[in-house]
């Protein structure tokens, strides 16, 4: 009995474990740093980062998960809301010297990993910026919105995004800019993407012609809208005069290389609104009926002009 008294004593005294590092963030190692960073808010990380150049190393590695970020910028400032866990980070920063905006402006697209982003930058900020176009850091979202007036600013910032996004929303006038975000990988496999008000809708065959020789997925959907009368599909027949399967006021279907899908091009009738014109291209199943067509154009519509439409809808509903 006394001698397993002694063993369960040694045994306790072998469990008793020294520590490894004292309480100082100094003498933490790094696995154990990372782990703590992992566990800080945005604003936490910035102020940490701010310390040495090692934390920032530290800081810089470690991704953070934003629902909804928005950039706003001008030629010398950069303003940005962040929402992080339900909480929300909102901060400008102006210089003379454009270098320090942009370098904030980086870090956040190095380490964010967004829901949503929304650009809106009115200024030739980022396209003319050396610094940000040989970056190669990428930008990290699911799902991209532009809300710019100078258009350069679009391509510049899809070249950017890494790959997996789902959509793309761009709210701004585009006339030229087509055959340059065509090129882009990440636009040729996006599921859905828009242009708000665009300029030159003979070129939009070019969409369905990336789609045919891409071998697309079904269900890839492209939707502009056009002001006044500029939205001729007259190109679009002429491209592919060999492939069209059937035509109607509304839409124009057209056969693949891929027995196996179809594209529809169609025209939203909108009896209330119409001042717009509304047109969607998608890859469609080769199986699918005429009777399968979807002939509720308002809710595709309302996609690309939500704000728009609820205000005037609700004024028609209501007899205003």
């Amino acid at each position: 009995m006394a001698s397993d008294l002694v063993n369960l004593t040694d045994k306790a005294a072998k469990l008793s474990i020294e520590p490894l590092f004292n309480t100082n963030w100094s003498d933490m190692p790094d696995d154990i740093k990372l782990e703590c960073i992992g566990k800080m808010e945005f604003k936490e990380r910035l102020s940490l980062r701010s310390t040495a150049k090692a934390e920032r190393s530290l800081v810089d590695s470690q991704k953070i998960k934003f629902n909804y970020g928005h950039f706003w910028a001008d030629y010398k400032c950069l303003a940005f809301g962040l929402y992080h866990n339900n909480k929300k980070y909102f901060a400008t920063k102006c210089s003379e010297d454009i270098s320090d905006v942009i370098e904030m402006f980086r870090y956040i697209k190095k380490i964010g990993v967004f829901e949503k982003l929304i650009i809106s930058v009115n200024s030739p900020l980022l396209a003319d910026n050396k610094q940000f176009m040989t970056d190669d850091e990428l930008f990290t979202a699911k799902n991209i919105e532009f809300n710019v007036f100078n258009r350069d600013q679009v391509v510049a910032v899809l070249r950017k995004m890494k790959n997996g996004v789902e959509s793309i929303k761009i709210n701004s006038t585009l006339s030229n800019e087509l055959g340059q975000i065509l090129e882009i990988p990440l636009v040729q496999n996006v599921p859905y993407w828009h242009i708000r008000d665009y300029h030159h809708t003979d070129s939009v065959h070019k969409v369905a012609q990336m789609w045919i020789d891409k071998n697309s997925k079904i269900g890839f959907t492209f939707q502009f809208s056009v002001h006044g009368e500029n939205g001729s599909s007259e190109k679009f027949f002429e491209q592919f005069a060999d492939r069209i399967m059937s035509t109607s006021e509304k839409r124009v279907r057209i056969r693949t290389n891929n027995p196996d899908r179809h594209i529809l091009l169609e025209r939203g009738l909108d009896d209330v609104f119409t001042i717009y014109q509304y047109f969607r291209i998608m890859v469609i199943s080769a199986e699918m009926k005429e009777s399968e067509y979807d002939d509720n154009c308002k809710e595709w519509i309302c996609k690309i002009d939500p704000v728009l439409h609820f205000m005037y809808y609700s004024d028609y509903n209501h007899g205003r």
